[in-house]
């Protein structure tokens, strides 16, 4: 009888041996699976950070070139807007010409990473939270916020070249003698000072942060 009982608790060891053996492996194995797994999103992680830091010093760099040129065509808008009625009288009697700027302004934002990343669904992988919630800030507030500036201004700027157009069989100096013209010129100066800020206080400044908080998140 002992025998019989011996020979079952046994049978029972093994088969719960073979049990716990199975399980094990099988966790084994999804653990495995699961690491590897996440390895390979911290490393895709990893690369779009890199890549994201380029298009960030690019940007960067376009947003610098673009102020500078909204400086100048303010600068010549102004010029024009301090020339008296005889000062445009002796320059047409002169058969010269006003420089009136023709510069459709907005800088080439470097968006192509990031919607590719985010678009796959591959935004989570970035496990620090506070630098998540920058980059969703960057490209999805303040990079459709200077294009909508950008498009008011050269909205704007080719309601000048339609009045140019309007008037075109009227001479020059009246058109820029017109109270009404100086008026709309007189507003796409302060719309080009305002994107200038926008770009200063906004836009620059997110973006060297999310340079260094990037380099931070690399160097762990």
């Amino acid at each position: 009888m002992s025998n019989k009982e011996h020979s079952i608790k046994d049978k029972v060891k093994e088969v719960l041996t073979e049990i716990f053996i199975i399980v094990f492996a099988v966790t084994l194995s999804i653990w495995l699976h699961s690491w590897s797994e996440h390895r390979h999103q911290q490393q895709e992680a990893a690369v779009f950070l890199s890549n994201l830091k380029n298009d960030l010093e690019n940007d960067i760099k376009n947003i610098d070139i673009e102020k500078n040129a909204y400086h100048e065509s303010n600068i010549k808008y102004e010029k024009i807007l301090a020339l008296t009625t005889p000062q445009l009288d002796s320059i047409y009697k002169s058969k010269n010409k006003v420089d009136f700027p023709i510069y459709s302004h907005g800088p080439k934002m470097n968006i192509a990473n990031y919607e590719g990343f985010k678009s796959s669904g591959k935004i989570g992988y970035i496990e620090n939270e506070k630098l998540k919630q920058k980059i969703l800030n960057y490209y999805q507030i303040f990079v459709p916020a200077i294009n909508e500036v950008d498009k008011y201004y050269n909205d704007f700027l080719f309601k000048c070249f339609d009045k140019m157009i309007e008037n075109a069989d009227q001479p020059e100096e009246k058109l820029y003698s017109d109270p009404k013209f100086k008026k709309t010129i007189e507003f796409l100066v302060k719309l080009g000072k305002n994107n200038i800020r926008v770009y200063d206080q906004n836009t620059k400044p997110l973006s060297i942060e999310l340079i260094k908080e990037i380099e931070k998140e690399m160097n762990k």
